[in-house]
């Protein structure tokens, strides 16, 4: 009998410890389970909420459940801006280079599918089932992708630069910097694009400092070369525009349009700026000042006359990028070599 008593104690001990190993092991599996989701949650950081525009000039808010994976971008400055964030492997497809792709990303730009030399029909965009599109307000035109909302309808989000906007004018450096925050929030990323921003900055200060010293700023005319005779004109309103400011320069148009070589004579630029694209040409080819300092009618202009002609490519100085404020640096420098002496 005592046996028999025994046997059952130690049976019920031994219930006691199973029961109580199986409680601790399903409470610990309940603590990791609700750990791991909170740490997946707090991983995402989503969702967010971003505005953008329209190619009317529409305010869209786009929200994003998810950082995008198959990623479009459809213009240079966005390709580029995107490698340099290193999420390159989440671009399925691009398009549209204004000018040769910078050669620090040339390695990771080869890896890219070219969707087309122009902006992609939809029906090239719709075969690499892209989630996110990135680029240029004009991508998004009627006779381009068509509108964002029309993509959205499919599932995929998408993101205009802002100083290709429409709405966003006056286009400023200050705008690329808030593209390069909200990729931050697209991605997940703002530590890194923090970081970036906060650089870029600094290197703005140090042109800054060395400008505040200047007892006259050189006139700046910005052109491109002539077509039937006349030459575009960028403004104070254009991102070149507040490019040239913030290189210590004075952009004499306010309002961005067409010029005759008698307007430039009138204006008569310390300096010209001419925007270069499409043909594969680089800051380097000094050929391209000839339309310049070989137009008898211009001999009188001071900038022809010193051969302050300044070389930049649209990548540089249009929709904001990679390019933006290294630009800005060479403005300067090439503006007033003696500040960097």
């Amino acid at each position: 009998m005592k046996n028999k008593s025994i046997k059952i104690v130690s049976l019920v001990v031994i219930l006691i410890c199973i029961i109580g190993v199986f409680v601790a092991c399903k409470d610990k599996k309940e603590v990791n389970n609700t750990t791991q989701t909170e740490t997946v949650a707090k991983e995402k950081g989503y969702p967010v909420t971003i505005d953008t525009y329209s190619y009317e000039g529409k305010v869209i808010k786009e929200t994003f459940d998810k950082a995008p994976s198959r990623v479009i971008t459809t213009n240079q400055t966005a390709t580029e801006l995107l490698l340099k964030l290193g999420l390159g492997d989440k671009i399925v497809g691009t398009a549209y280079l204004d000018n040769p792709i910078l050669p620090s990303l040339k390695d990771e730009y080869s890896k890219l599918k070219v969707l087309s030399a122009k902006y992609p029909t939809k029906e090239q965009a719709l075969g690499v089932n892209p989630d996110f599109i990135f680029g240029w307000s004009t991508a998004f035109a009627p006779k381009a992708l068509g509108s964002i909302e029309s993509w959205n309808e499919r599932g995929v989000n998408c993101y205009v630069q802002r100083d290709t906007a429409k709405a966003a004018s006056p286009y400023t450096v200050n705008n690329f910097f808030i593209d390069v925050e909200n990729l931050g929030k697209i991605f997940n990323i703002q530590k890194e694009t923090t970081n970036y921003v906060n650089e870029l900055k600094a290197d703005l200060k140090a042109i800054k400092d060395k400008t505040d010293t200047l007892k006259k700023k050189k006139k700046v005319l910005i052109l491109e070369a002539p077509e039937n005779g006349m030459y575009r004109a960028y403004a104070t309103t254009d991102l070149v525009g507040d490019m040239v400011a913030l290189a210590g320069g004075v952009d004499l148009i306010s309002k961005p349009g067409s010029i005759s070589a008698e307007d430039i004579v009138k204006y008569n630029p310390d300096a010209i700026i001419l925007i270069h694209y499409g043909k594969g040409e680089t800051d380097s080819d000094n050929s391209l000042k000839n339309v310049f300092l070989d137009n008898k009618a211009l001999q009188s202009v001071t900038a022809v006359k010193d051969k302050d002609i300044i070389l930049a490519g649209l990548t540089e100085t249009w929709g904001g990028g990679v390019r933006t404020v290294p630009t800005i640096q060479r403005f300067a420098k090439e503006l007033y070599p003696n500040l960097y002496k």
